[in-house]
């Protein structure tokens, strides 16, 4: 018999989200939103719509982590920009860049943000980038190896009481 469920406490806010999708960019240097089309689990935290914004249902401090699989084809050198954006505004000093570097380059990028949250307030993950090449790819599963989201993000309000 499979083990019983665990139902964690009422107080507790989670959610874990992921893309299949890959992402790209249409243009260098704008601003593009991560978005979700798939959630593991989820419990007062939940991806709206657009699918870029991750909602919170009640107040708190809430922990943001997530990885992104980055890559490009051109053999120089191209960076990639992420930072967070809370209710349609940027934070401040949030942004971090990702260079890649030679042909074919692979990277993850993977950090957390901690951030107070108001009830039904929201997150995005933004991105840019210097060059169209860049991307955030999504590969599908081969052999044994499981498939591979382009983003992976989990959220939750363990801090505090």
């Amino acid at each position: 018999a499979a083990a019983p469920a665990i139902k964690p406490p009422e107080s507790r806010r989670y959610g874990s989200f992921y893309s299949t999708v890959t992402q790209t960019a249409a243009a260098i240097n704008t601003a593009y939103a991560v978005t979700y089309n798939n959630t593991d689990l989820s419990f007062g935290v939940y991806v709206g719509s657009p699918t870029s914004r991750v909602y919170v249902d009640r107040p708190g401090i809430y922990n943001f982590q997530f990885s992104l699989q980055l890559d490009k084809a051109p053999a120089t050198s191209k960076s990639v920009w992420i930072w967070a954006r809370l209710n349609g505004v940027d934070v401040p000093n949030s942004a971090t860049k990702v260079t890649l570097s030679g042909s074919s380059s692979a990277h993850v990028a993977a950090w957390n943000f901690v951030f107070q949250m108001s009830a039904d307030s929201y997150f995005e993950l933004m991105w840019s980038t210097d060059d169209t090449s860049c991307q955030m790819p999504a590969l599908g599963a081969v052999g044994v190896v499981p498939g591979i989201p382009s983003v992976l993000l989990s959220v939750t309000d363990n801090i505090g009481n």
